[in-house]
């Protein structure tokens, strides 16, 4: 069979097109990885959902006042980054509805806010066993203490708190979107100053 020869430029530049390919390919790459991870530039892209549905008002209002506060490991679909912890106080379906961060402000790595049913306070505590069953209270973190809506910290903080509301259907809906006018300023340079 014959074999076709090419010439040393024909395979300097097949090299040259490989390499900038390559090239091309590495950096497409980092700028996706960037991109996901939330890169340090002007645009943020923002994964997962930014409302929660947590469910018919009535039910969760019966289900909290028989077994206590309703924790949602993950609301945001974001991995863990989200943990709350739904609270209804009163007798009002339709109001009474706390949303609470189950992070509190100043948590070490691997600490959240659970509920002491024997106290009735949001506690700071690390993950329980598994072994020592469902409703186990992991070790003390910090000995802090929040009321059932979030406030009187113990350390005089209070818990992050998400709006909601209770739409046509009767459903709890939670607002899981920063506060902008609570947690940061932003500041729009003008050209011409």
């Amino acid at each position: 069979m014959p074999v076709e020869r090419r010439s040393g430029s024909q395979q300097t530049r097949s090299a040259i097109i490989a390499v900038v390919a390559l090239v091309i390919a590495v950096l497409g790459a980092w700028g996706m990885i960037r991109l996901a991870s939330g890169g340090q530039g002007p645009v943020k892209v923002q994964l997962g959902d930014d409302t929660f549905d947590a469910g018919y008002a009535t039910r969760m209002a019966d289900q909290i006042d028989k077994d206590g506060p309703l924790l949602f490991s993950d609301v945001s679909g974001r991995g863990q980054r989200q943990p709350i912890y739904v609270v209804h106080i009163g007798s009002d379906d339709k109001d009474g509805w706390f949303a609470l961060s189950a992070i509190a402000p100043g948590a070490a790595e691997g600490c959240f806010v659970t509920w002491n049913p024997e106290s009735e306070l949001f506690e700071e505590r690390r993950a329980a066993d598994p072994a020592e069953g469902r409703d186990a209270l992991g070790e003390r973190c910090r000995d802090v203490t929040w009321s059932a809506d979030g406030t009187d910290g113990s350390d005089g903080s209070e818990l992050e708190a998400f709006p909601w509301e209770i739409d046509k259907d009767e459903r709890l809906i939670i607002d899981l979107r920063p506060d902008q006018s609570r947690t940061t300023t932003t500041t729009i340079a003008t050209s011409g100053n």
